[in-house]
C-alpha cells in the first residue's frame, strides 16, 4: 500500500472512531438525563399480571388471579365472577380503574407445569 493511502486510511479510521465515540457518549448522556427526569417525576414502575386461576375447581372460568410483583415479593388476589359476569373482564376493568396499563401478553412461569397465559400491566409508582 502506498504511504499516502495508508496515512489517509488511518486518519479516516481514527476520525470515524472519535466521531462514533462522541455520538455514543452524547446519546448515553441524553438517556441518563431522560432517566433522571423520569425518576424525579416518580417514573419508577410497578407491575402485575392477570392469569386464569390454576387450582382444582377453577375450570368453570369464574376465577382469575391478579399477581402483583413488588421487588422479590409476590401478592396474589383472586377475582371471582358470578354466573352472569366474566372474571377476566372484571379483573381487567378493576386494574384499568386503578391506573394500570396493559403492556404485554405472554406466560407466567410459576415453577411447575405448563406456564399459564398472562396479561401484564404496569403503572407509575407514586
Amino acid at each position: 500500500m502506498r504511504p499516502k493511502l495508508l496515512v489517509l486510511t488511518v486518519a479516516l479510521a481514527l476520525g470515524a472512531g472519535f466521531v462514533g465515540h462522541e455520538v455514543a457518549e452524547r446519546l448515553s448522556a441524553a438517556g441518563g438525563v431522560e432517566a433522571h427526569a423520569r425518576a424525579a417525576q416518580g417514573g419508577r414502575w410497578e407491575y402485575c399480571a392477570v392469569t386464569k386461576a390454576q387450582f382444582v375447581g377453577s375450570a368453570r372460568g369464574g376465577q382469575y388471579w391478579i399477581t402483583y410483583f413488588r421487588g422479590n415479593n409476590v401478592r396474589v388476589e383472586t377475582i371471582e365472577a358470578g354466573v352472569t359476569e366474566n372474571a377476566l373482564a372484571k379483573a381487567v376493568s378493576r386494574l384499568g380503574d386503578e391506573g394500570w396499563e396493559m403492556v404485554a401478553e405472554g406466560t407466567l412461569d410459576m415453577g411447575r407445569g405448563t406456564p399459564p397465559a398472562a396479561l401484564y400491566f404496569k403503572r407509575s409508582r407514586e
